[in-house]
């Protein structure tokens, strides 16, 4: 059986005692880490929401340049592309701008803006990048 008087250390004995060193270096780097993580997450966020906006102005643009808008004037395609594009973008950036043009060597552009706080779940990469992402495509118009 155990004494009661086994558990009780001088206070001496109680400041040389290092078991529990680990714990304090844990308790110290774990907010770091855990930053470090956050950031990987916000990073990796965003550079997969780059690569889904450049696969729809792709689709958008190719959509253009086969003719699947259609309209009685060209203001009217465009304004159908754009369309389609923001349909696609704002359930990742409400708040997204999409602008489609058609230049004179026959190339369809589309050219869209994100908000990088309504995309990244966390929200530390904010501080240190813009605040707006730019992503364009651009295509030969086929017909």
């Amino acid at each position: 059986m155990v004494d009661a008087g086994d558990n009780f250390r001088s206070p001496r004995a109680y400041l040389r005692d290092e078991e529990a060193s680990a714990t304090i270096e844990f308790v110290l780097w774990l907010p770091i880490v855990l930053l470090i993580l956050l950031l990987i997450v916000d990073a990796s966020m965003l550079f997969m929401s780059r690569s889904q906006a450049i696969r729809i102005l792709q689709d958008t643009n190719r959509l253009y340049s086969t003719g699947q808008f259609t309209g009685e004037t060209l203001d009217e395609k465009l304004a159908k592309a754009e369309a389609y594009a923001l349909s696609r973008l704002q359930p990742m950036s409400p708040s997204a701008t999409a602008d489609t043009s058609e230049s004179l060597n026959r190339v369809v552009r589309t050219v869209a803006t994100l908000e990088t706080g309504e995309i990244s779940q966390i929200g530390f990469l904010g501080v240190v990048i813009d605040r707006r992402m730019t992503v364009v495509a651009e295509h030969r118009v086929e017909f």
